[in-house]
């Protein structure tokens, strides 16, 4: 239950329309008790005297349930919709400082259902859950002042009854659903997955052969989320009927109470009143035992969300930040980094400088921690032992956001976002013009490339960028670089996977945005090192040569 108590504190924020919500719910359970005891009344005779008023009567209360309740579905779903972009927002401002270190910890299928299913699992918690068992709550008590007043002898066992079905069978229904909601949630989010591994993955598994076994892993996630879906609505199958058994047993219980004492009870009219009012107060009391019942699937999902918006990331802000770096030099001073659970440090003792102004090179097999280096200039990381420097700065002296606005980053796995070529340019620079777009275009030696789409900047590149090629995509991420003009530029295999073509080319567009800049680049190939003033050799972790 804790895990709700801390995701409905979150929506203190809208407690205004979570109140006028449950008070136009309550205003239309009312009306509508009040709307069914007058009609009985009137049908059975006991507004005879006084029809024309009785009759004005109804009319008022019809027209006040109906806008009362569309008041209350309108209030009641803002409400919901509100609360929920809150805590999708919430969600994602904690997960941004996760990445890239403790995201990788959940695949992307599992991340997206945390962020779109389990906290639409939410929207039944203050919609479904709260807001009826309160109206509910306040029902039960009405009715009992109501049959209370009528003959306090029926009243006893008649919300005895209701708070049976309001209190009893919910209480049932939830237990019996607190297992099979968190098997639904689990079935949803590995069908989630296994969907967009075979989304992302379906150029490789068709070359494998292996798009079959894939749709049989899919297959089996749908039964698995199939079979919880049956077994729920089994439940609910099942609560409905014990509330409309009770409340059938309620409403013999009024007549023949009222035939027992109907020779001083007044009579036929108020038993057809009492009869009709404790079947408007059932139908108040009629969603609990499915609302209850989907708790346990809601509390799974709530439990799913805190599991990654709580996660303790990598690296923190300091709590006060020192002065700024007065230059862009790096250095790493006698740095050791282990990942965890990993059997050696991938860098042991690290010593390296890069001067403002001076380039770095970063040789060594596939494995020798490169790439970890390159992670904790980024600082995605902080070192086990020894410090990351900018500027004599450690880094872990500077909010992470600033050290990321003084670097350039070309990345070996280049990504082509989903979106038009301005919408992956905009990556680097949201604010720039079509003019600087296409200066850097042009740079990046994609002019002809530009001329060449059809809708320009705004062609659309597909998924994964499968409309370009892979130098096509390397040149992109070459022009997000330019675009962004920072200080400090780190390259990760800039020419990997580049026919030699491309590759001069591709290096010929760096050379001037290197100019000036301290730049550190990671390559197996000989050409991107050769730019650069000192060579680096990393093997196991640790330098074993360095040459000028």
């Amino acid at each position: 239950m804790r895990d709700l108590l801390v995701l409905l504190a979150l929506a203190r924020g809208r407690a205004g329309w979570m109140a006028l919500g449950a008070g136009f719910a309550l205003t239309a359970t009312a009306t509508g008790i009040a709307l069914l005891g007058l009609a009985g009344g009137l049908v059975a005779g006991a507004g005879a005297g006084i029809a024309v008023g009785a009759i004005a009567w109804l009319r008022a209360l019809a027209l006040g349930r109906t806008a009362a309740r569309y008041l209350e579905r309108l209030t009641t779903h803002e409400a919901t919709f509100r609360v929920l972009a809150d805590l999708r927002l919430w969600f994602f401002e904690r997960a941004i400082p996760l990445a890239p270190a403790r995201l990788g910890g959940w695949r992307g299928g599992d991340l997206m259902a945390r962020l779109v299913s389990d906290i639409d699992a939410l929207d039944g918690l203050y919609l479904r859950l709260v807001t009826p068992t309160a109206v509910a709550l306040l029902t039960v008590v009405g009715l009992a002042a109501v049959l209370g007043s009528l003959s306090p002898a029926i009243a006893v066992p008649v919300v005895a009854l209701l708070a049976l079905a309001g209190l009893g069978v919910p209480a049932l229904t939830e237990r019996a659903g607190r297992g099979v909601g968190g098997v639904q949630v689990a079935a949803a989010a590995r069908l989630r997955v296994a969907a967009v591994d075979l989304v992302q993955g379906m150029a490789d598994l068709a070359a494998n052969q292996a798009l079959d076994r894939q749709a049989a892993v899919i297959a089996e996630a749908e039964a698995g989320h199939e079979a919880a879906l049956h077994r729920q609505a089994a439940i609910s199958a099942a609560g409905t009927a014990a509330t409309q058994l009770v409340s059938q047993l309620a409403l013999v219980a009024v007549v023949l109470g009222w035939a027992a004492l109907a020779s001083g009870a007044g009579g036929t009219p108020l038993v057809a009143v009492a009869v009709l009012v404790t079947l408007a107060a059932f139908e108040a009391v009629a969603p609990l035992p499915l609302a209850w019942q989907l708790l346990g699937r809601t509390k799974a999902a709530a439990r799913r969300i805190r599991e990654v918006a709580e996660a303790a990331p990598a690296v923190c802000d300091p709590v006060r930040k020192g002065p700024p770096p007065a230059s862009n030099a790096l250095a790493l001073e006698a740095v050791s980094f282990r990942y965890p659970g990993a059997e050696r440090p991938a860098l042991d003792g690290v010593d390296l400088a890069v001067p403002d102004g001076g380039r770095l090179g970063i040789a060594g097999p596939s494995g020798a921690g490169k790439s970890t280096l390159l992670a904790l200039l980024l600082r995605f990381h902080d070192p086990d032992a020894g410090r990351v420097t900018l500027g004599g700065v450690d880094l872990r002296d500077l909010a992470v956001a600033d050290l990321h606005a003084r670097i350039g980053v070309l990345s070996q796995a280049t990504s082509i976002l989903a979106g038009s070529l301005r919408e992956n340019l905009a990556i680097a620079a949201p604010e720039a013009d079509e003019a600087t777009l296409r200066a850097a275009l042009d740079r990046a030696g994609l002019g002809t490339f530009l001329a060449a789409l059809p809708d320009g900047l705004d062609t659309w590149l597909g998924e994964a960028g499968v409309a370009v090629s892979g130098g096509e995509a390397r040149r992109i991420a070459l022009a997000r670089v330019l675009l962004k003009d920072a200080p400090i530029l780190l390259l990760d295999e800039p020419t990997e996977g580049l026919d030699a073509e491309t590759e001069r080319a591709v290096l010929a567009a760096l050379a001037p945005a290197m100019q000036g800049r301290t730049v550190v680049t990671i390559s197996h190939r000989p050409a991107p090192l050769a730019a650069m003033d000192r060579v680096a050799r990393l093997e196991a972790g640790r330098i074993v040569e360095a040459t000028d």
